[in-house]
């Protein structure tokens, strides 16, 4: 394991906290645990019995704790070093866990805290049912992006895609029931969380003093145009991001240096062995003789205190990441290979290519998916397609392109229907900038997003751009102060210290822990002059003519960037001797920031893994329906089964073109209905 010579310290103490346990210590703390679970035999109760009693109380749902208002739980939650769960949103479970900021420090317990937001959907089946999988991490993208949001929306998919289709609530009367069920189908419960400085944990990062001022820089910010909008658009954005990226340095927040992945790795780490902690309380709690109502076979609590008992410092991981994920899903095997218990890759970043900076990994398949869309606009036909030309789906494309074009010097100006305040519609203009920007954010869910976006183009080409901004101005953010603001002096976040209400309530943008993030990460940009910058421009345009100058806006925001992180992992990313367990890697053949290149790269430097690509438009394998990768994905958690190398699943949707393959039998419906509401709703 390298570490940053500048920056990190010599002794990584936070993977010392999780070490790898060694034989002699794993016999010695083995003898230690068999002592514990003969207690746990003891109870006097738990006598032996012929006849195999039902056992609903033992598989009765754990209790948690009540909150005033389950929908807004998080200034309900106290934080603890613990993992205590409360019910929230409908259904799910939150906690709050107290972490070191800086876990290298010598001492944890001393210095600056953070306080992770934790989500967890509970599993179909109880901790203490046979049936019981374990903890599936839900990664999301950015960086940045909300676990929390992100669990809330999908999680309810991803569970029914990894879980067995059979009835979790069928009454297992045997033993060898118990046996042949566990052996055929397993239940997770789905977790995930705001990353440290992220939307609900605390505290918050950001460059700004109030969320108005956040918001008026973005409103300037956006008025500048997208790189190659203008002929002044580079050196105007320059000086903007020299300035964003100069301010956020000079910050005193200490958090700033303690965002980037490798300190998410450990948080992870404390999270999974709080998990397992509180699993074995749990249980423990639900077995004492207190709760039971009934007889039960001593050998069944047995087999209950060994399957849910905490495994102190060898608490696995099960995983599936998506984008930015993939990063957190690389550093988490290269640095701790033998606690991947499953983990899947899904929109797979070139790693290396990301922590260097250089970003060149990224959009080779970008063009592709408009020549895609349009060859599905084509065998759409007219009815389904408004920018239809009999010329084929050549020609498609190129009117989609020249009609992007035109707007670069010539906007199209859109009237509005005020009507004196009664209408809905305010005046504006369309610009290539709008444009380029609903077109980029359209290529990663096309089968939800590109037939509108087409349908709009088709009247702009028109003169009539009443659609476009209609929708452009419904999915704007409203630049105006909020409640809290107008009340507290325009006061920095600072003054909320460690209290939950300083990033909610201040409503103040993930964006700039996005820009922490990513800029403490890489290598390889600060300090590039204007004349490196633009020949990097140049390499991206030979990857993708349009989208290239969205993309490298990006990494952009780190040019000045001066603050370094605390503890940086600097590889190799990668795990010569092989993971615990296989990984997988899965991608769309058509991606328009990480092609499906990537996974196979990165399935090269993690031995005996596999790669499961989706012959579908969009970001990562969700962007298209696909029952196929679905039964992929089932396979590999509940039976560790890997596809064989090669595989390229089909989908079941395709935009324009309407479902093309329907389901077979009942549950394989109910499936493809998870995974077209979930593809139709992937951007939003």
């Amino acid at each position: 394991m390298n570490q940053d010579p500048v920056s990190s310290p010599s002794n990584a103490h936070a993977l010392a906290l999780f070490p790898r346990i060694s034989l002699k210590r794993a016999c010695i703390i083995g003898a230690v645990l068999g002592v514990a679970l003969l207690g746990y035999t003891q109870f006097g109760r738990f006598q032996d019995e012929k006849i195999w009693g039902q056992l609903k109380s033992i598989h009765a749902p754990v209790r948690q704790k009540q909150l005033r208002n389950s929908n807004e739980p998080w200034s309900q939650i106290t934080p603890s070093k613990e993992l205590e769960y409360h019910d929230c949103f409908d259904g799910f479970r939150c906690a709050r866990l107290d972490v070191p900021m800086d876990w290298n420090q010598s001492n944890l317990d001393a210095g600056p805290r953070v306080q992770l937001a934790v989500a967890r959907l509970p599993a179909k089946v109880p901790i203490t049912d046979p049936r019981y999988g374990g903890l599936l991490w839900l990664q999301s993208g950015g960086p940045g992006e909300s676990g929390i949001g992100f669990i809330l929306t999908y999680g309810k998919s991803i569970q029914a895609i990894v879980d067995s289709p059979l009835d979790a609530t069928a009454v297992i009367s045997t033993e060898d029931d118990i046996a042949s069920d566990a052996q055929r189908q397993v239940f997770y419960d789905i977790l995930a969380i705001d990353s440290r400085g992220l939307n609900n944990s605390t505290p918050c990062f950001s460059c700004f003093p109030s969320a108005s001022s956040k918001q008026r820089w973005d409103v300037r910010a956006s008025a500048e145009g997208v790189l190659g909008s203008s002929d002044v658009s580079f050196s105007n954005l320059w000086a903007r991001m020299q300035a964003l990226s100069q301010g956020c340095s000079a910050t005193t927040n200490q958090l700033a240096k303690h965002v980037n992945t490798a300190p998410q790795i450990a948080d992870m780490i404390a999270v999974i062995e709080k998990h397992g902690q509180w699993r074995q309380r749990e249980a423990a709690r639900v077995l004492s003789p207190d709760h039971q109502q009934q007889a039960v076979l001593s050998e069944e609590v047995t087999a209950i205190t060994q399957r849910t008992k905490w495994r102190r410092n060898e608490e696995q991981l099960l995983f599936w990441g998506f984008s930015y994920g993939t990063v957190i899903g690389a550093h988490f095997a290269a640095m701790q290979p033998h606690r991947v218990q499953r983990m899947v890759l899904d929109g797979v970043v070139d790693t290396p290519d990301y922590m260097a900076g250089t970003r060149l990994q990224s959009l080779h398949d970008t063009d592709s998916i408009v020549d895609r869309q349009a060859k599905n606009c084509f065998l759409a036909g007219r009815s389904r397609c408004p920018l239809y030309d009999v010329g084929g789906a050549e020609k498609i494309a190129e009117s989609f392109r020249n009609i992007i074009v035109s707007l670069k010097r010539h906007p199209l100006s859109v009237p509005g229907d005020s009507d004196g305040g009664a209408g809905t519609l305010a005046p504006d203009i369309i610009t290539y900038s709008d444009v380029i920007g609903a077109t980029f954010n359209a290529l990663y869910a096309p089968i939800q997003s590109f037939p509108p976006l087409m349908s709009d183009l088709a009247g702009i080409a028109r003169g009539n751009g009443t659609a476009f901004a209609a929708r452009n101005q419904k999915t704007s953010r409203q630049s105006f102060p909020s409640a809290e603001e107008t009340t507290s002096d325009h006061q920095p976040p600072s003054k909320f210290k460690n209290d939950n209400s300083a990033c909610l309530t201040q409503r103040l943008s993930p964006g700039d822990t996005r820009t922490a993030i990513m800029c403490t990460d890489v290598n390889g940009t600060s300090g590039m002059s204007q004349v490196d910058f633009k020949n990097y421009i140049a390499q991206l345009e030979t990857q993708s003519a349009f989208f290239s100058g969205p993309f490298a806006q990006v990494r952009m925001k780190c040019i000045d960037w001066q603050l370094r992180p605390t503890w940086r992992f600097n590889g190799p990313f990668a795990a010569p001797g092989g993971t615990n367990f296989p990984l997988l890697f899965v991608g769309a053949t058509r991606d328009p920031v990480t092609p499906i290149a990537n996974a196979h790269t990165l399935a090269t430097r993690f031995p005996n893994s596999a790669v499961l690509a989706v012959d579908t438009d969009g970001h990562s394998s969700l962007s298209g329906p696909s029952l196929c990768m679905a039964r992929h994905i089932r396979a590999y958690f509940q039976k560790g089964e890997l596809p064989t190398p090669g595989t390229v699943c089909e989908v079941n949707e395709k935009s324009f073109l309407g479902v093309l393959k329907e389901a077979e039998g009942t549950e394989e419906r109910k499936l493809l209905d998870v995974l077209r509401w979930t593809s139709w709703h992937w951007n939003d």
